[in-house]
């Protein structure tokens, strides 16, 4: 007998639609043979509505596949608000999923949380930081308004505006890249995921640390940030 999948579901509080649509989808799982999850229950999958800040500001269900409901301008979402109940049913009903990679960052040997699209620094005021960026026996000493380290699913976000490369989502390499580099001196730099990367600012300007383009705190000539790829991984539901 076929086991009845459990399913959490997750919407943005802020968006009337996606608190509407909550019940509607709940209804729609319960029909479809599956079962509702609470919040400290055991889901087989996630579903997120709202777009893709909720599925990277809710990205804590490391290892159960999550299907993302938002707008048509959304990157990270299988469906949109017009056609997730084709595409949910199509996800539910044979449940495979995708592999993306994932950041892990350490602020002062501290552990950060881990991030989907990208983790990184920059200057809050208008003024370009110094920046020295270093790889194994690479060391890169740059001016910019910043620098951010990309996942292959960031990729297409705040990365490719800065100058940085689109990869395929199931790449396993990440990429350095600079934000408004002074005389664009800094290219675009692809690491593999084991690779580590460190950032130390000089001179007396104050950086902002930032996750999946959240503020997380100041970031000082005191500081040191380390990133390179986490071993676990984010999982996002097929609907094909």
């Amino acid at each position: 007998m076929e086991k009845t999948l459990s399913v959490l579901v997750i919407a943005n509080r802020r968006k009337p639609l996606a608190k509407k649509m909550k019940a509607e989808i709940g209804r729609f799982l319960i029909s479809n043979n599956a079962r509702l999850c609470g919040a400290k229950g055991k889901p087989g999958l996630v579903v997120s509505v709202g777009g893709d800040g909720t599925v990277l500001f809710g990205k804590r269900h490391y290892g159960i596949p999550y299907f993302a409901i938002g707008s048509k301008t959304s990157f990270l979402c299988q469906s949109d608000f017009s056609n997730w109940k084709l595409r949910l049913s199509r996800a539910i009903s044979r449940l495979r999923f995708d592999r993306r990679l994932l950041l892990e960052g350490r602020l002062d040997g501290m552990p950060l949380p881990l991030a989907l699209n990208e983790i990184g620094i920059r200057n809050p005021q208008p003024r370009i930081l110094p920046i020295h960026l270093h790889s194994g026996k690479r060391h890169y000493a740059f001016r910019a308004d910043g620098v951010l380290f990309s996942t292959p699913t960031g990729s297409p976000a705040y990365c490719y505006s800065c100058g940085g490369r689109e990869m395929e989502p199931s790449d396993s390499r990440y990429q350095a890249v600079a934000i408004s580099p002074f005389r664009r001196l800094f290219s675009p730099k692809v690491f593999p995921k084991g690779t580590t990367c460190t950032i130390r600012i000089s001179g007396g300007e104050r950086a902002q640390l930032f996750i999946d383009g959240q503020p997380f705190g100041p970031f000082t000539t005191k500081n040191v940030l380390r990133v390179k790829g986490s071993k676990t991984q984010f999982l996002f539901a097929k609907s094909d």
